[in-house]
């Protein structure tokens, strides 16, 4: 699969710049596709979300794992959730949403994280490791 895209990258990139590229690519799909979501403030919603995620993001060229949590709101997280009326629900944030997807490019593998971030009181997108198979 990868000699179909080949072409349409700068020839100076390496496997392993593109490996780390492509997770990049996917983790901001992920969390882009989320945020602002509305849900329902429970663990079975949630879960069924997280699923169908990771069908969506599992199925994109290179992708060999995903892995996603959406933490119910609670206390300490900035937004306490209680539902007031049938008007009112909670939605997806970068404060509860954690993500990691892994990806191999020909002999690169590179996974990506995205998470909250207490200390940047962000929700940051990272390389978590990057390594060569054989």
């Amino acid at each position: 699969m990868e000699q179909l895209s080949e072409r349409y990258f700068f020839p100076g990139m390496s496997n392993r710049e593109h490996a780390i590229f492509e997770v990049g690519i996917k983790l901001a799909s992920l969390f882009h596709m989320l945020i602002g979501a509305p849900i329902k403030n429970d663990v079975s919603t949630m879960k069924k979300i997280t699923e169908g995620l990771k069908e969506s993001i599992s199925c994109q060229p290179f992708v060999k794992r995903v892995d996603v949590e959406i933490k119910p709101l609670k206390e300490g997280m900035g937004v306490t959730y209680t539902k007031r009326n049938e008007f009112d629900y909670t939605y997806i944030s970068g404060k509860n949403l954690v993500a990691e997807v892994e990806v191999q490019y020909q002999d690169w593998i590179a996974i990506g994280r995205v998470e909250w971030i207490s200390d940047l009181y962000y929700p940051l997108m990272y390389v978590k490791e990057v390594r060569q198979v054989s």
